[in-house]
């Protein structure tokens, strides 16, 4: 059994590919497998049944809340059922999340191989020790196994076990829209990112033949798809594979549009033929991460993209794929920003725009210190948290940075909810319900009026109505 952690009835869930990913695998080694997605089914009313293991996936802050939730149930239901972990979070802190009464076995990094493994030693009652890739608890002592070995991209079957998930229930999915993977990892060297040492600046990628054919498959299956939405880290490594990609959508007319992550360096130095094939093959939006407008702060964070590379970047799609719409997320609030630098990022968000009007900005985000080497540079006083319940308290949306003023923390957090509620992208927007978008329309003016005239003071009538958590 393998299991996504969230709130039940969550209004805008997206499909757990990661956990198909991990079924077919099981799945090519005769084991059956089910899937619970707390954010679809109540648990309570879930056959638990007798599995070799239940698997919990979860990312840091908030899901470690719904996934402890549901390891106490199971605990509590059948105490024999080993409780595996895995994902970002247990990956980057192993020991420390193994320590956990409601957890057993750590499945560290890439889970395809390892999860075979690992089932496999279970279901015989052997010992753990051969498998690599693990973290787990022998007796009085925690046994930190070697990495295990990546799977190769291509060689994942096309048919992922989709009807395992309540597809209908998914709203992207029924919209028309279809996550897929076409590479793993990133090389290059944000501290902010979980990258860096889940995967170790490695990057991999499934070829553009598979690609397509995994497309065409899609196509087949679901033939109402018409939005093809890649949940890769960093897409655009290989410029040849992607110029692959294009053309094949190209002649094979899928008929599809399609939308994924970019650098700003990479597409300032992208040329014009490349830029309309782009647009050509159906690409209509880049997400990019523009982190700041100071350079001060860019070089702190390893992001190495500078302002002329933004400006650059925006100006190229403007001039040779003006179809395509690029989104942009910041980040505030990081040790040692002034309002100088916030000052910098203000401006260039507004010179985005100038030059390339069709520029979104999905808002600028509080810094939340989730596992990553940016954590590195944070005060001494900060105490980062020591449990899983204590990195479960920890809220994206809502993190009081210790190492500002109190009055920089309000301004920080009311600049977010300003930039979310005035720059949420409109193609976003259109795909809500009819109550978001008269409530959305409503803040939009008010807080596009704070935006132009730099008013960061208390806003009620924006935090009264802060539609981040039904947005993300």
């Amino acid at each position: 059994m393998l299991v996504f952690p969230g709130k039940y009835r969550a209004p805008n869930p997206q499909v757990p590919l990661a956990l198909l990913y991990l079924a077919s695998a099981l799945w090519q080694e005769g084991f059956g497998v089910r899937i619970l997605d707390m954010r679809i089914d109540d648990y309570h009313h879930f056959k638990l049944g007798n599995p070799v293991f239940a698997g919990i996936s979860c990312m840091s802050g908030g899901q470690i809340k719904y996934a402890l939730e549901f390891a106490r149930y199971m605990r509590k239901q059948n105490s024999k059922i080993p409780l595996v972990w895995g994902g970002v979070h247990p990956t980057l802190l192993p020991k420390q999340t193994v320590q956990n009464d409601m957890v057993d076995v750590v499945v560290r990094g890439e889970g395809d191989l390892t999860i075979k493994d690992l089932a496999k030693a279970l279901t015989q009652d052997q010992p753990l020790d051969e498998i690599a890739g693990i973290t787990f608890k022998a007796k009085d002592t925690i046994k930190n196994n070697p990495d295990g070995k990546l799977v190769n991209l291509d060689e994942i079957p096309l048919a992922l076990p989709y009807d395992l998930l309540q597809m209908g229930q998914y709203p992207s999915f029924r919209a028309g829209q279809f996550h897929i993977q076409t590479s793993r990892g990133c090389p290059h060297r944000c501290c902010f990112c979980y990258n860096t040492n889940f995967n170790h600046n490695r990057w991999r990628a499934k070829s553009a033949k598979r690609v397509l054919d995994e497309i065409q498959y899609i196509k087949t299956k679901y033939p109402h798809i018409t939005c093809i939405d890649p949940i890769d880290d960093n897409v655009f490594v290989d410029e040849y594979r992607i110029q692959q990609i294009c053309q094949g959508l190209i002649e094979r007319k899928f008929g599809v549009q399609w939308r994924a992550n970019c650098r700003f360096d990479y597409l300032a130095n992208y040329n014009q033929t490349f830029l309309e094939l782009l647009a050509k093959s159906g690409c209509v939006e880049l997400d990019f991460g523009g982190e700041s407008g100071s350079e001060r702060i860019q070089q702190r964070i390893g992001k190495d993209v500078t302002v002329e590379e933004m400006v650059q970047a925006v100006t190229n799609l403007h001039r040779y794929a003006p179809s395509i719409e690029p989104c942009v997320s910041w980040i505030s609030g990081l040790p040692g920003e002034t309002n100088e630098d916030l000052e910098q990022t203000f401006d260039l968000m507004d010179k985005l725009q100038e030059i390339n009007p069709k520029t979104q900005h999905y808002g600028i985000f509080v810094y939340t210190p989730f596992p990553s080497p940016v954590m590195e540079l944070l005060p001494e006083g900060f105490l980062a948290p020591q449990t899983l319940e204590e990195w479960s308290d920890i809220n994206v949306f809502h993190f009081d940075p210790p190492w500002h003023t109190r009055a920089q923390i309000r301004k920080l957090h009311t600049i977010s909810a300003v930039t979310r509620l005035a720059f949420y992208p409109k193609a976003r927007i259109d795909k809500r319900n009819l109550g978001f978008k008269l409530t959305y329309k409503l803040v939009n003016r008010a807080a596009k009026y704070r935006w132009k005239h730099r008013n960061f003071s208390f806003p009620l009538e924006l935090r009264l109505t802060d539609t981040t958590d039904r947005c993300y």
